[in-house]
């Protein structure tokens, strides 16, 4: 089973080194770099040093990018949308909202172009993390909806909203992939959709330009009996074993709240009994030092790693 952390890393490559050697002790094999919109302006030595360092230490390096158009996780701080207002999403009223909109086709050019980016500094694969469904009015959605449905959005019957939402979270990753296949073919495309978007895990796993796909089952700080997990987990193997994708999940390592350490060992036990193709955690030693840390990191990292042992040892 091959196993990898998200890393939200440092623009030093002295600093960025220790880590990825810390990494290659533990036996990983992928190495997720969260990229921010700043690493690709002003913090620029993530961006750059990181895919030679890893590959020196037996990884993989892989490129997301967190917090871009403040979408897709934390690090929301986005200099482009304050640059081009126009890619904002906005609310029925038409006024703006606070994170911008992939179905618009400036902000899709943009995030095409980080990729090129990456790919010419050797990243070898990336990732789309946790695209949802966007409650947006915007041009691009409006001239979209009615391309595609016919009408005014605005006036849409919440089956047809849904369906629409559904729709542009489909192509959005079919056009991101299909771009890095096209550009970059050696690149590796990947996909996680969170189980709320279970609807779509059958839908995604038959875009052809789509390699890995896979899903985040963060239950580290609820109680819910860890068996629900397996039809979860069933149900994902088999979309990606119809359309012949690699099948990954993710281990819940940030935001753990203090005494629900031990949780995350008891998730890593059903994942790794669901047996994916590869099991990462996010996120490297439990997040600490940003908004997302577990209460508690070094607890929660000691269980991550015990998890990682058991998942390189599982048979």
């Amino acid at each position: 089973m091959i196993t990898g952390v998200s890393y939200m890393g440092h623009h030093n490559p002295r600093h960025l080194a220790a880590d990825l050697a810390a990494m290659h002790t533990l036996g990983l094999d992928d190495l997720f770099l969260c990229l921010q919109e700043n690493d690709f302006r002003h913090f620029t030595g993530k961006v750059r040093f990181a895919p030679e360092l890893a590959r020196a230490h037996g990884l993989r390096p892989l490129a997301l990018f967190w917090g871009a158009l403040n979408l897709f996780g934390g690090g929301r701080s986005s200099q482009f949308l304050l640059e081009h207002p126009d890619g904002f999403q906005r609310d029925r009223a038409g006024d703006l909202r606070p994170a911008g909109c992939y179905v618009n086709p400036t902000n899709v050019a943009y995030l095409q172009s980080l990729i090129d980016q990456c790919a010419g500094l050797g990243y070898a694969g990336y990732f789309v993390d946790e695209p949802v469904p966007l409650d947006c009015y915007c041009p691009a959605c409006c001239e979209q909806f009615d391309a595609t449905v016919g009408g005014d959005l605005r006036q849409a019957t919440p089956d047809d909203d849904a369906r629409f939402r559904h729709d542009c979270v489909i192509r959005y990753i079919e056009i991101i992939s299909g771009y890095c296949k096209q550009h970059h073919p050696q690149m590796e495309t990947i996909c996680c959709l969170m189980p709320s978007e279970r609807a779509m895990w059958a839908e995604t796993s038959a875009i052809a330009s789509l390699d890995n796909i896979g899903t985040d089952i963060y239950w580290a700080n609820n109680d819910r009996d860890l068996t629900e997990m397996r039809p979860l987990m069933t149900e994902m193997e088999e979309c990606t074993h119809t359309h012949g994708k690699r099948h990954h999940q993710w281990l819940h390592c940030w935001g753990v709240k203090a005494g629900r350490e031990a949780r995350i060992i008891d998730l890593g036990d059903e994942l790794i009994r669901a047996r994916p193709d590869a099991l990462y955690v996010w996120a490297w030693e439990g997040q600490i030092g940003t908004t997302e840390s577990c209460d508690n990191p070094t607890r929660a990292w000691a269980a991550a790693v015990e998890v990682i042992h058991r998942a390189r040892h599982a048979e």
